[in-house]
């Protein structure tokens, strides 16, 4: 009876932690452009994300990651960053760090042109920090990425995406994240999912 009543007590705790998962405490809207046709885009850029947050570096820490994230996907050819940033100060003719130009539609698409790419991705980085939660500190991350046509300038694809790394269960230590750069790692995986997703729905 002891057994039975343990048996059961797990396969209820399991239950339970599949309901909440590692994405339990984030949160994510998109658009995608129905009018778009992703099989276009083979080659494509990243442009250094914007940075807001108090962390001089957490623009620099996350287009990082999301550039992992993109060639670990590996449908897209994404362009040398280094290379594809020395266009952008090329086109523009500014010596300034391309993660704080505020770049036209008319610009990227030239850019575009120099680099030989079909579409670009940038971000802005909005909180990056270690917040109190209970007795312990969990980082929070929220960032927008888009994706933007060249040939246009418009925006095909949309995300913003807000993440707590606080404990998926009250009391029960599971799912947790801890550090900034595991949760930097999470929030772009998913966000680089959901742009394969909505293309992959066109």
């Amino acid at each position: 009876m002891h057994i039975w009543a343990l048996f059961k007590k797990t396969a209820l705790l399991m239950v339970v932690v599949s309901s909440f998962g590692c994405s339990s405490l984030m949160e994510s809207r998109s658009y995608a452009n129905p009018q778009t046709d992703f099989t276009f885009y083979t080659k494509v850029g990243l442009l250094p994300f914007k940075n807001m947050a108090e962390d001089r570096l957490a623009g620099e820490k996350l287009t990082e990651h999301f550039m992992t994230e993109l060639l670990i996907a590996g449908e897209l050819q994404v362009m040398d960053p280094g290379q594809f940033n020395a266009v952008v100060s090329q086109v523009v003719k500014s010596n300034v760090p391309v993660s704080t130009m505020n770049l036209s539609s008319e610009q990227l698409t030239r850019i575009s042109e120099f680099a030989k790419v079909q579409g670009v991705f940038m971000g802005i980085v909005e909180d990056y920090k270690m917040i109190q939660l209970g007795g312990d500190q969990y980082p929070l991350i929220s960032m927008t990425v888009k994706f933007i046509d060249a040939p246009t300038g418009t925006v095909v694809w949309q995300n913003t995406v807000s993440a707590t790394g606080g404990p998926n269960l009250p009391i029960v230590s599971i799912g947790e994240t801890f550090t900034l750069g595991a949760l930097s790692q999470k929030i772009c995986e998913k966000t680089v999912k959901d742009f394969y997703e909505k293309a992959s729905a066109k």
